[in-house]
C-alpha cells in the first residue's frame, strides 16, 4: 500500500476514534462544528504530511504528480469518513437526527414562526399551516438523514481535498522544495 493511502487511512481512523470518544464522553454531541474543523484539519494534515514525505524522497516530479499524490491521501480519508458518518448517524447515534426533528417540530408549533416563514417565502404565503409544517418537516428529515450527510461529506471532502492538494503542492513547489 502506498504511503499516502496509509496516511489518509490512519488520519480517518483518528477522526473516527475522536468521534467515538466524544460520543462516549457526551462531548459536543449535538454541535457538529468542532468535528467539521477537526475533519478539515485532519484531511489537510494528511495531504500535507504525505506530500512532504513523498517530495522529501523524490528527486524529479512535476506539479500534476504532486497534486495526484496529495489526492491519494485525501480520497481514502474522504471515503472512510463519509461511510463512517453514514453508520454513525444511522445506527450509532440516531438521536442527533431525532433531536433536530423535534426542535423543528417545536418551532413550527409557534404561530409567529409560521407567519415569519410565510412572509419570508412568497411560495408559502398561500399555503395552510399544516401544509407548511409537512413541507418543513420533510425537508428537515431529508437534510438530517444519514444518506444526505454521507453524500454531502463525500462531495465536500472531495472538493476540499482537491483544493488542498493544489494549494499545498504549489506551496511545496514554490517555497519549501524550490531549487
Amino acid at each position: 500500500m502506498k504511503l499516502p493511502v496509509k496516511i489518509g487511512l490512519s488520519s480517518a481512523l483518528v477522526f473516527i476514534a475522536l468521534k467515538l470518544i466524544a460520543l462516549s464522553l457526551g462531548f459536543s454531541l449535538y454541535d457538529i462544528k468542532p468535528f467539521v474543523f477537526i475533519n478539515m484539519f485532519l484531511v489537510t494534515g494528511s495531504i500535507a504530511f504525505s506530500l512532504y514525505q513523498i517530495k522529501r524522497h523524490e528527486d524529479d516530479s512535476n506539479f500534476l504528480n504532486d497534486v495526484k499524490n496529495g489526492m491519494t491521501a485525501g480520497i481514502p480519508y474522504t471515503i472512510v469518513v463519509g461511510v463512517f458518518l453514514y453508520f454513525y448517524y444511522q445506527s450509532i447515534f440516531p438521536d442527533y437526527t431525532q433531536s433536530k426533528l423535534d426542535y423543528i417540530e417545536q418551532e413550527l408549533n409557534n404561530p409567529d414562526k409560521i407567519n415569519e416563514i410565510k412572509s419570508s417565502n412568497s411560495d408559502l404565503s398561500n399555503k395552510s399551516t399544516s401544509e407548511i409544517k409537512t413541507l418543513m418537516m420533510s425537508n428537515t428529515e431529508m437534510m438530517y438523514s444519514a444518506k444526505f450527510t454521507m453524500v454531502i461529506t463525500l462531495l465536500g471532502l472531495t472538493i476540499f481535498s482537491a483544493i488542498n492538494s493544489l494549494i499545498i503542492s504549489l506551496i511545496y513547489r514554490r517555497i519549501v522544495f524550490r531549487n
